[in-house]
């Protein structure tokens, strides 16, 4: 069933009330004020992080291991373990194990909530099963409260991460990119898409006809609108704002910045909301309609055009589309298969040499590449050409509870 704006707002709003008094945001952080901590790789690049006996067994912040040396030490391993979030990813370990026999690898295709309870307690309780964790950070928790803590870590070869942009690799192991993008009905609107300017989509004609999921319900989600409040994205709204409507924008009280008087417009627009992507597309690219709406779901549901007989196609909004949704990989700390973990990971990220026998299974239609020499699916826009803007884990860590909070008490 689809449920306007109200469903849990008038839920929340009674427990949330003390904690906001106007629009804007506030300046508490989303998990409780943490001390400072420098970044591990950082530290033991600089010589200053004092390594423990298996940061220094494992060699996980050694950046210049070749393939050759650490298939012979994961081969005494014998073994690794990933938990994925990704169906594909046992494709990708059965190449893996083709390619480097002698090495067993047990994968496990976990939801994302599951994935980490279940490394989580395991880890708190010095059992370590997985090895390797191929996950998203959608708010920066990952980064503060596993990397930072030494819990996970970012493996960061230096010949791969030669090819990745470095806003990418600050506070992760990227493995490829997707959007939350806005769809259109192609079959509906064949000169193109009939928004092209992310305001437009706080206007009367598409009062009640915007899709998307509640941030309230939805971690990802939340993250997603929190992502147009914080950085340079309140200033890029503000100038799109202007160039769209040739007069500056004017912030509703309690408004602190142009993102969040954009979340109050979209709000007050009255979108429709749903549980899942597929319902979105579904809803937006069905064929046959005369008066389709419009919606902001995943972009990897563009692949199921051709089977699903829709006709959605992608908007790159103006000025940006929101913060990527960027899958990672983490080295789980105190595992017991460091040297395999590794190697696995730079045969997932496409080795030195950009081998796709792995990752080929990631560069599909809807997702992009982090790699600078690795062409994207066929049919897609190149990456450097999507307005997005940057993932700031800490930025989205410390604002992701002040923005939902302030949806919530939209009403």
């Amino acid at each position: 069933m689809l449920q306007h704006k109200r469903t849990l707002a008038g839920i929340l709003a009674a427990t949330m009330m003390f904690s906001l008094t106007a629009c804007g945001g506030g300046g508490s952080t989303a998990q409780g004020t943490t001390d400072t901590v420098e970044d591990p790789n950082a530290a033991a690049a600089a010589g200053t992080l004092q390594l423990s006996e298996w940061e220094e067994s494992s060699g996980i912040f050694n950046t210049d291991e070749t393939d050759a040396e650490l298939y012979e030490k994961a081969k005494e391993e014998g073994k690794v373990t990933i938990y994925s979030i990704s169906s594909r990813m046992t494709k990708i370990t059965n190449a893996f194990m083709e390619k480097y026999p002698g090495i067993e690898v047990e994968t496990f295709d976990i939801s994302t909530n599951e994935l980490l309870e279940k490394v989580t307690r395991e880890y708190d309780a010095g059992q370590h099963v997985a090895d390797v964790v191929h996950i998203k950070d959608q708010d920066g928790t990952l980064y503060n409260e596993y990397v930072l803590p030494r819990k996970f870590y970012n493996y960061k070869p230096a010949d791969i991460l030669s090819h990745i942009d470095e806003r990418y690799t600050k506070t992760q192991t990227p493995l490829y990119i997707e959007l939350t993008q806005l769809f259109y009905n192609a079959e509906a609107y064949p000169d193109g898409s009939p928004v092209t300017n992310i305001w437009q989509i706080t206007e009367p004609e598409w009062k009640g006809r915007v899709m998307m999921q509640n941030p309230l319900d939805n971690l990802a989600w939340g993250s997603w609108i929190t992502g147009f409040c914080v950085g340079d994205a309140p200033d890029q709204l503000a100038a799109a704002y202007k160039e769209l409507y040739g007069e500056e924008l004017t912030l509703s009280d309690g408004c602190e910045n142009a993102g969040y008087e954009f979340l109050k417009r979209l709000h007050d627009n009255e979108p429709i909301f749903t549980s899942s992507s597929d319902e979105i597309a579904e809803s937006v690219g069905t064929k046959g309609q005369t008066n389709p709406p419009i919606g902001f779901c995943a972009s990897s549901k563009l692949r199921k055009n051709e089977d699903n007989g829709w006709c959605l196609a992608p908007v790159n909004l103006e000025p940006t589309t929101g913060i990527p949704a960027i899958n990672t990989i983490y080295v789980v700390g105190e595992c017991e298969h460091p040297n395999a973990a590794k190697l696995l990971i730079r045969f997932i990220m496409g080795g030195v040499d950009g081998d796709l026998s792995g990752y080929k299974y990631f560069n599909t239609l809807g997702g992009w590449p982090v790699r600078d020499d690795i062409e994207p699916a066929e049919g897609s826009v190149p990456f450097k050409e999507m307005h997005v803007s940057d993932f700031d884990a800490t930025a989205i860590y410390e604002n992701i509870n002040p923005v939902r909070d302030f949806w919530t008490l939209l009403g």
